[in-house]
């Protein structure tokens, strides 16, 4: 939480002027994880955000930072109930919960499932979907194709944005040319930008 909350911070902040998401769409982003970029979507927007992932731990870990963290302090040899231990504890826990948004465990690709995404939305379709740089060298474009497929399954008028870190395997280029006409694909960094 401690690095990555800042990370994804920073780079939504760098997206948002390119992307200009505006506080009236309805956005779900796929790839969420805890929901960090969930959080910096809405602080950058202002719009109404849900995040999605099909992890098993994701969806089972939301809610126990606090313990994992104890056990880490323990596992160096502290305790972290006083002393050093406690000072650590106090820097890496702030008893909140790992995010302030809530996380579905959910791949959008069946009817239920977008219906889920929609009632987290307020009763609105997703207008914009991003995909939270979830493309690696270990999905086929297969993999690619389907879940641009779910995420254009909210009626087909939504954008599809895929933010991407760019691979030894999959350039830029790549990842646009695979996606049909609409698709945007976007560096982290925001440095590429292809619509």
């Amino acid at each position: 939480k401690l690095f990555m909350q800042p990370i994804l911070a920073n780079m939504w902040a760098t997206l948002q002027p390119i992307l200009n998401i505006l506080s009236t769409d309805h956005v779900c982003v796929v790839g969420a994880a805890f929901g960090w970029g969930v959080e910096a979507v809405v602080a950058e927007t202002g719009a109404t955000v849900v995040g999605i992932d099909i992890s098993d731990y994701i969806a089972t870990a939301s809610s126990t930072e606090e313990s994992e963290l104890r056990a880490e302090v323990t596992t160096a040899g502290l305790d972290p109930d006083t002393g050093r231990g406690l000072e650590v504890m106090s820097f890496i826990y702030d008893s909140q919960p790992r995010s302030s948004v809530i996380v579905l465990q959910n791949d959008a690709a069946s009817g239920p499932q977008r219906k889920a995404i929609r009632t987290a939305l307020g009763g609105n379709w997703p207008s914009v979907v991003v995909y939270e740089n979830i493309v690696d060298d270990t999905w086929t474009d297969t993999d690619i194709i389907n879940a641009r497929n779910a995420g254009n399954g909210f009626g087909g008028q939504q954008r599809l944005i895929w933010v991407y870190k760019q691979t030894a395997i999959r350039t830029y280029q790549n990842l646009f040319d695979l996606l049909p006409a609409g698709s945007e694909v976007i560096s982290t960094d925001g440095q590429v930008y292809l619509t």
